[in-house]
């Protein structure tokens, strides 16, 4: 190296005919350069810095966002503004990192949380930003991806903890479960919410034609809403006895060896048009309108039996997260598909007749090159989707009128939904 120094400046300083002070300098200067190159190449030194775990990384808007190779990648970039919330499992699923990115996936805000977290959300209410999700605790109902039970954690715009959401039995009995259900969760105020809940039953009511055995037992799924510690809505699916045969998977009656999670219900939402409740199961093909003042069942889209008639193209399979979009026009979820019966997963859009039960106008997307199999969410802004891909990890921004894949985020760890704001 020092030969090379010595003779690529000697040649320059023949030609140039300069003295030997500015030989000196700037051989100096020359080796100077070489060596900050050698460090910087051994250090790595790139804008790719890892933040410690179990503290909150809040930078702020001047600073320079980056991400965490080790969690995640991202080819391309968000068109729109705004943050991108996922939640990341690693170390065998049991150990969640929250993240909120700016809209090109570079990380803004970061948390270790410890244990498994799921459903991470953000929320505004009078002014004030709060962020939500499920934190697993203890043993789950039953086994197996997606049953995953904790508390609901509500934090602060820095994401400190506020408070725990968590089921509260009608009865008023404090042997129950408290825990709620991984799948969904709606902050309705600062101490008012609606969540999800699991719990193991041993009905009575099942059909006969089910050839039910007596010690069966299956998956309550309920549905509560909870204001200032005190229950003022309570839905629970074995109460109706008509939905048992409606399942597709999990539904061996006869089976009492095993839990069947006939229902497997994913997610929850308020109707914005008349303030009912609109839930998605799984396990029944079926998103169901629930009347939120008598719990009855006003109508069921998908499935055996939908009130509304589907053509072949309309029917969906294991769908996940119903949400309204286009001012409450427009139902829009995410139609997972089937591993056997259908490999593929779409982004679905029905506008109904509620009152004629007909579909107004329907509309489907492919999914780009991606099988989600399980979980998966969808928001529809400016001509964009932006899909968290579940099981498939990972979340993207693309264009859905010509399939252009604008931002894609490819994550070396699961998360259940992937959610911008």
């Amino acid at each position: 190296m020092q030969c090379l120094i010595d003779f690529s400046v000697r040649k320059f300083l023949a030609e140039k005919s300069i003295n030997i002070s500015t030989m000196k300098l700037l051989k100096l200067t020359f080796v100077f350069a070489v060596l900050l190159y050698i460090f910087s190449i051994n250090t790595g030194c790139e804008k790719n810095y890892i933040t410690p775990v179990n503290v909150v990384d809040s930078l702020p808007h001047d600073s320079i966002p980056y991400i965490d190779s080790t969690l995640y990648t991202v080819t391309g970039s968000g068109k729109d503004s705004g943050d991108i919330l996922i939640a990341v499992n690693t170390k065998n699923s049991t150990d969640g990192i929250l993240l909120v990115l700016n809209k090109d996936g570079y990380i803004k805000k970061k948390k270790d949380v410890g244990a498994r977290a799921d459903d991470f959300q953000r929320w505004t209410f009078n002014g004030k930003t709060y962020y939500s999700y499920l934190l697993a605790q203890g043993d789950y109902a039953i086994a197996g991806p997606g049953t995953e039970e904790g508390y609901d954690i509500i934090c602060d715009s820095d994401l400190n903890e506020l408070w725990r959401a968590k089921y509260i039995d009608p009865s008023g009995s404090d042997t129950a479960d408290d825990r709620l259900d991984v799948h969904d969760f709606i902050l309705l105020g600062e101490n008012h919410y609606m969540a999800i809940s699991a719990h193991l039953e041993h009905p009575t009511n099942i059909p006969d034609s089910l050839n039910p055995s007596p010690k069966v037992t299956v998956v309550s799924c309920r549905i509560e809403e909870v204001d200032n510690g005190q229950v003022v809505f309570h839905w629970n699916g074995t109460d109706y006895p008509e939905l048992y045969g409606e399942s597709v998977e999990n539904n061996n009656f006869s089976d009492f060896a095993n839990t069947m999670d006939y229902m497997h219900m994913n997610s929850i939402c308020i109707d914005p048009n008349d303030n009912n409740i609109i839930c998605s199961s799984r396990n029944l093909d079926e998103i169901i309108k629930i009347n939120r003042t008598t719990g009855d069942i006003m109508w069921r889209l998908g499935g055996k039996h939908s009130d509304f008639p589907l053509t072949s193209d309309e029917k969906f399979l294991r769908q996940h997260f119903a949400r309204f979009t286009d001012d409450g026009k427009t139902l829009i979820f995410v139609d997972n598909g089937d591993q056997t019966l259908r490999p593929y997963s779409r982004i679905l859009e029905f506008q109904l007749d509620e009152n004629a039960k007909t579909i107004s106008s329907f509309n489907t997307f492919k999914v780009p090159n991606e099988f989600i199999r399980y979980a998966g969410s969808v928001k529809k802004e400016n001509g964009y989707y932006f899909i968290g891909g579940g099981s498939a990890n990972f979340a993207m921004e693309v264009n859905y009128t010509t399939s252009d894949v604008n931002l894609m985020i490819n994550q070396n760890y699961s998360s259940y939904r992937a959610m911008k704001y």
